[in-house]
């Protein structure tokens, strides 16, 4: 055990916690160490044991200075991109691996399996701890809200839903204290990839910008575990962007998908944005920019405050939003989309349309677009397939524009000039 590290890791929860911050502190973030790796990792019943060992370790040295944890980062991405795609570190799957993965034998089950076992008993030790008083456990559980591009792509969403929507949660649901959700938002499932729509906005790493995905996702999680009593923690919820043109409405049009949510009726404990400083992003490494600051690698780590910063200190110091704050945000963004203005893309598109599942090492660059996605405005494209697009001209299209859409809103009951206040 390197308690040298173990020391360094308590200095800077120390200093978390003197500048008025609380501690959230995950125990596995996707890193495997290699010599578990090579045994097969969480393939391996045996890595429970030693995920154990680790967590026992950790609690024992510093559970006096946190005050949430969670056992698992994205259980599911884990799974598919180390041992389905073999795309991150840890393991190496060949063909037969990778065909057979999501059958019930499969490599994906398994894995799941020992990361639920595993945060059933790192659950149960945290909370055997007699002198930690009310601990709070969950996991981080990552949300994408997917929608099929085309008719024959219905099955593929219906199936990948299947895999990573609930089934993991509902496996150790009864071992809970606060159901994490990270979202950044929606993905067109095209084929056996992603669809760049043309009309959507997206993020430097290729996610739609979608706000109303994080409303529809905390109602449906909300209406499955609601007999479970539990509150959920938006635990990462943020755009890679390194113009911060799309951040500043991004934040705001979330929160007030957030507050939505709250309003009816879904019990949320708070919301963590991703994130405060440009960070390393996995495969896409030190690509997209995510940070609130700024930091310049070439510059001996130089930090510099971009706007958004100042945006989010404001919400959180007043806990309101203003119109103003809405619209002044919003009226940037679209003053750069009708000006052509191009900010980095960190995604390669094939010819079809499809974007790579691997980062680009220099981005290539994307306009921003002009299209209203702000929370209760954005509509949903229909299905894109030259066979829908036709039955869609022919038949539905003429029905469904006789019917008035309902759009989701925050109601105003003043003339205050919020659009949002907590109560």
């Amino acid at each position: 055990v390197d308690y040298e590290a173990i020391e360094h890791y308590k200095w800077i929860l120390n200093r978390v916690r003197s500048n008025g911050m609380k501690v959230m502190l995950t125990l596995f973030h996707h890193s495997l160490p290699p010599w578990a790796a090579d045994y097969g990792g969480w393939k391996m019943e045996k890595t429970v044991d030693y995920f154990m060992d680790f967590t026992r370790l950790v609690v024992d040295s510093m559970f006096d200075l946190v005050d949430s944890w969670i056992t698992f980062n994205e259980p599911h991405v884990f799974a598919m991109l180390t041992y389905m795609a073999g795309t991150w570190p840890g393991n190496n799957p060949d063909f037969l691996e990778m065909a057979t993965s999501t059958l019930p034998m499969g490599v994906f089950h398994r894995v799941m399996h020992w990361m639920a076992v595993a945060h059933s008993k790192a659950y149960d030790y945290i909370h055997g701890k007699t002198s930690l008083e009310k601990p709070l456990v969950g996991v981080a559980h990552h949300v994408s809200f997917m929608r099929p591009y085309g008719l024959f792509d219905v099955g593929s969403v219906t199936f990948s839903n299947s895999l990573t929507m609930f089934s993991y949660i509902d496996s150790i649901c009864e071992k809970l204290d606060f159901i994490g959700i990270n979202y950044y938002g929606q993905e067109a499932v095209c084929g056996v990839g992603l669809k760049l729509v043309e009309t959507d906005e997206y993020s430097e790493s290729g996610r739609g910008v979608y706000p109303d995905g994080l409303y529809r996702v905390l109602l449906m999680f909300h209406q499955r575990y609601k007999h479970l009593n539990v509150p959920f923690i938006v635990t990462e919820n943020g755009v890679s962007d390194e113009t911060d043109v799309i951040r500043r409405p991004y934040m705001i049009e979330h929160l007030l998908a957030l507050y939505a949510a709250m309003l009816k009726g879904v019990p949320v404990l708070g919301y963590i944005f991703w994130t405060i400083s440009d960070n390393w992003e996995w495969a896409d490494g030190y690509g997209p920019k995510f940070g609130l600051v700024a930091v310049d690698r070439a510059n001996n780590l130089a930090r510099t405050v971009r706007p958004s910063y100042h945006l989010f200190t404001k919400i959180v110091k007043s806990g309101k939003i203003t119109r103003n704050d809405r619209s002044l945000a919003w009226e940037e963004l679209q003053k750069a989309a009708k000006a052509g203005k191009v900010r980095p893309f960190y995604r390669a598109v094939d010819n079809h349309g499809l974007m790579y599942a691997d980062g680009l090492d220099k981005p290539q660059g994307r306009q921003f677009v002009d299209r209203d996605w702000r929370f209760g405005h954005y509509q949903v494209d229909g299905l894109q397939d030259p066979l829908s697009r036709l039955a869609r001209a022919l038949l539905i299209w003429p029905v469904i524009t006789k019917k008035k859409i309902r759009k989701v809103k925050v109601k105003h009951t003043d003339e205050s000039g919020l659009a949002l206040q907590p109560a």
